[in-house]
């Protein structure tokens, strides 16, 4: 997937060193509480999604938030974690994680715009590649991926083959709105909808996902057989023109 945009490796986002201190730190807190909190940290920032306070403390059967918070502060404290302002509650990342909130957005795999496929969106791996764009040109500080466009059914809508689909990952998107989804555990880029029926009795209402071709119908799907589910909402489209 490189070749087509100014990538960065993401080994040129390590950080210097720890220091004497910080190392001393992290040795000690091996198999404590404490250091576990910084493992889920360090885990979540891999996958491209950092934990909220909340998630933290499920993942690690910690009921008390406050004591989520001792652990983050102490963790900051000692130069193992640090805190994005701009990231809302996600903003816990360990001091060596890429910087992807900051000045780049990460090249996680590819989408369909045809029949879903199975796409690379979630795979726990760090991204291989990144494209040096800030999320917020996108109109967000954080929670912005890249996914490599398969297939034409959006074409109308500008979205070729080969460009890169810029998705802000979110469990919802409105009526209308262009979104990555998977179906059973593969991906496809629609135009999400809901049945308008008022009938009140229906448990969960069927998704319409429409593509914008004439030559392709739309994908009607019962969530009480399939599992669907939004991984993100659509906010920009990148594209080469050399490649063409």
């Amino acid at each position: 997937m490189s070749g087509r945009f100014p990538l960065r490796d993401s080994k040129q986002h390590d950080s210097a060193a720890f220091s004497e201190e910080t190392l001393i730190s992290e040795e000690a807190l091996r198999g404590t509480t404490r250091g576990k909190v910084l493992e889920v940290i360090r885990d979540r920032a891999r996958k491209l999604r950092p934990a909220t306070v909340r998630e933290i403390g499920d993942q690690l059967g910690l009921r008390s938030s406050a004591s989520v918070h001792r652990h983050l502060k102490r963790l900051e404290e000692v130069g193992l974690i640090r805190r994005d302002p701009a990231a809302g509650s996600r903003n816990w990342q360990p001091v060596d994680a890429p910087p992807s909130a900051h000045d780049s957005i990460p090249l996680v795999g590819r989408i369909a715009a045809g029949q879903p496929i199975t796409c690379c969106t979630d795979g726990g791996g760090q991204a291989p590649e990144w494209l040096p764009f800030p999320p917020s040109a996108f109109g967000s500080t954080t929670e912005v991926v890249a996914l490599e466009v398969e297939g034409t059914s959006m074409k109308d809508a500008g979205i070729l083959p080969g460009d890169l689909a810029v998705v802000r990952r979110q469990p919802t998107v409105e009526m209308g709105e262009i979104a990555a989804v998977t179906i059973d555990g593969e991906g496809t880029l629609k135009r999400w909808r809901t049945d308008s029926s008022n009938d009140k009795s229906k448990r969960k209402k069927r998704i319409r996902l429409e593509g914008a071709n004439d030559e392709f119908a739309a994908l009607e799907i019962d969530p009480r057989q399939h599992n669907i589910e939004v991984f993100g909402k659509l906010v920009g489209v990148l594209r080469h023109f050399g490649r063409r």
